[in-house]
């Protein structure tokens, strides 16, 4: 081997092995806020009833119709109609979501609308204090028989 050979040979260990002494050791980068990270609150849950708790539940989406799913200053509005489709009178729970795209939920709100009797149609409403722009509005919708009234064998006993 010729001495010029191994002088440019030794010279290119001695680079890499400079080059890589600067990639270990020493103080760790510390990470930097960037411009689009923003802290992102909190969602807003505000439920009596946890979704799918009640004696005698049954799913009811195609019950409801959805009239206005909008935000306007700083809140959510979102109402919409629910008919009933079963042949008794019904209490209905209706649970309001506010989707993001990515799929976050950002609310959950219950709306209860109670008494619908057979055929009839009754609208709803809630107003949700979240000021996020580009929500989905989906619904859960749970319908219940109405309690019948307390007979003699059902009736609690009378003090006296």
């Amino acid at each position: 081997m010729n001495h010029s050979r191994l002088a440019a040979t030794a010279a290119a260990l001695m680079v890499s092995a400079l080059a890589l002494t600067g990639c270990v050791g020493g103080a760790a980068p510390k990470p930097t806020p960037t411009a689009t990270a923003t802290a992102q609150q909190p969602g807003i849950t505000d439920i009596i009833d946890t979704p799918g708790s009640g004696a005698g539940l049954e799913g009811a989406l195609s019950d409801s119709e959805v009239t206005t799913c909008e935000l306007a200053s700083g809140a959510w509005t979102v109402a919409g109609t629910l008919t009933n489709s079963s042949a008794v009178a019904a209490n209905y729970r209706v649970y309001v979501s506010l989707l993001a795209a990515d799929g976050d939920t950002r609310a959950l709100t219950q709306v209860n609308v109670n008494g619908v009797e057979p055929s009839l149609s009754s609208p709803w409403t809630t107003e949700i204090a979240v000021a996020d722009e580009a929500l989905s509005c989906v619904l859960r919708v749970e319908r219940y028989p109405v309690s019948p009234p307390p007979t003699e064998e059902t009736a609690p006993p009378e003090e006296g």
